[in-house]
């Protein structure tokens, strides 16, 4: 039974992966009961934590590959479901994270906190988080919420929008103006929310760019590394080719394309002014720019 249930949690039918999520939590309310302390430092658990639509299922894949894992389902999101679409306090935040289980995988989009940094030390946790050049989230945002997910709170406004570079151009500037109550502020303090991870001493950063190039057995490798030093008795050469054999984009129920620097076929002369002018600085403090002559 938890073996099709497990299967359920990979649906592309949402309503089957919700159904699936909410019957594993039996499992994970036992694995809780029977949990030592002492198993956090021989199992270390794993978050992978993602910027919306930076490939948190390729960090998702390719975390799979540790060994001994257990999947329950649980996905932490900084807003609730994507039908409400609110955002989430700390009590909440804090109460579902220190629910993990030794060898568990959590998935999250979670934004930086001390104290939810603090607490994922406690807990031993190996915290991947992944982040891609905020241009290409834009565009693959306006696409999202325009027609992969007809569920969302916010498709209403990209579905009414009167093209995709209107709808481009909502992904950059947010939608404050418009409805201030959902909180969809430009793309620039959306990033603000997740930014502290990447000064964090015990989170290993990836560029989504690193996963699609020929940087990627490096990377690979240093993420099996990151775990190795929490987990010391893992064989980082099969764990490495494990990641990369696990690595299948189109698993993904939000795959649309996965290209790298997609922006540049699609952004307007106006959508280079305009995310200049809201985001030019992050893109130079991510890397991804040395100035505003892009």
């Amino acid at each position: 039974m938890t073996g099709l249930l497990q299967q359920g949690l990979r649906h592309p039918n949402g309503f089957v992966r919700k159904g699936s999520t909410f019957f594993m939590q039996v499992p994970k309310l036992l694995a809780q009961r029977r949990t030592h302390g002492e198993e956090f430092r021989s199992r270390p658990p794993v978050l992978a934590n993602s910027f919306p639509k930076s490939g948190t299922h390729l960090l998702d894949q390719i975390v799979e590959a540790l060994p001994e894992r257990r999947d329950f389902g649980t996905f932490l999101s900084s807003f609730t479901s994507s039908y409400r679409y609110r955002r989430r306090d700390q009590t909440s935040t804090l109460r579902i994270l220190g629910g993990i289980v030794p060898g568990e995988i959590m998935r999250a989009h979670m934004f930086y906190s001390p104290a939810a940094s603090e607490l994922l030390t406690e807990r031993n946790v190996a915290h991947y988080f992944i982040y891609r050049d905020p241009r290409d989230v834009v565009l693959s945002e306006a696409h999202y919420y325009r027609t992969l997910n007809p569920w969302h709170r916010l498709h209403p406004y990209f579905r009414d929008a009167a093209s995709i570079d209107d709808a481009v151009t909502m992904a950059i500037a947010g939608l404050n103006d418009r409805a201030p109550a959902l909180q969809y502020v430009d793309v620039a303090s959306r990033f603000a929310e997740y930014e502290g991870w990447l000064h964090d001493a015990n989170v290993c950063c990836v560029r989504f760019e690193q996963l699609t190039s020929p940087e990627k057995d490096a990377t690979l490798r240093r993420m099996a590394e990151f775990y190795a030093a929490k987990a010391p008795t893992l064989d980082i050469d099969k764990t490495v080719e494990r990641m990369r054999s696990n690595i299948n984009p189109e698993k993904s129920h939000t795959f649309r394309s996965g290209k790298s620097a997609g922006w540049k076929d699609h952004f307007t002369d106006e959508h280079r002014r305009l995310f200049k002018s809201i985001a030019g600085s992050l893109l130079v403090r991510l890397g991804y720019e040395q100035d505003a002559s892009w």
